[in-house]
């Protein structure tokens, strides 16, 4: 008998296959990581903005129902119905965005500037279940205005596109 020594074609083909999957997968973990570490390097340079996509997603996934359905893009108010009886409009007042809260008992509402900056708002609802919401912002607006008068002075400017659904249906169990 004599003894084999080296390998086959096909032993060497199999062992590429496999390297080659392993790299693949590899290669699609870190694109993936990088990816997650870009969207996490943006919330920090940015907590302002975390903190109104938390506020708009909270009321809405705490809400009733609409106050108006619009299936274009609209720049009107959001008017947003809570289970309270309560409503919640979030519009741009002067460069700002505001939330107001209207109590179904008080004519006056409880308003709070959640971002200055805002260059642009706009909202659609393209099924009674989704609501999709685009906010074009400022990254450092100037303290005083929102445009600066030095010269050479750049703003950076940023668009916020956010997608809520609603899970149950209108008034049900949560969006």
């Amino acid at each position: 008998m004599t003894s084999r020594q080296g390998t086959t074609l096909v032993e060497l083909l199999v062992v590429l296959a496999l390297v080659g999957i392993m790299v693949v997968a590899g290669a699609q973990l870190i694109t993936h990581s990088i990816g997650l570490l870009g969207a996490a390097g943006q919330a920090v340079r940015n907590p302002v903005m975390v903190h109104v996509n938390e506020r708009i997603r909270r009321d809405i996934q705490e809400a009733a129902g609409l106050g108006t359905v619009e299936m274009t893009w609209s720049e009107e108010p959001l008017e947003i119905r809570t289970r309270t009886g309560s409503t919640v409009r979030y519009s741009v007042i002067d460069g700002d965005l505001v939330r107001e809260e209207f109590a179904a008992t008080g004519p006056s509402p409880d308003a709070r500037i959640l971002l200055r900056g805002v260059t642009s708002w706009w909202w659609r609802s393209t099924a009674p279940a989704v609501i999709d919401v685009n906010i074009g912002h400022l990254v450092h607006p100037p303290p005083e205005s929102i445009s600066s008068r030095v010269v050479g002075y750049k703003q950076e400017r940023r668009i916020e596109n956010l997608r809520f659904a609603m899970r149950g249906g209108w008034g049900g169990q949560r969006w």
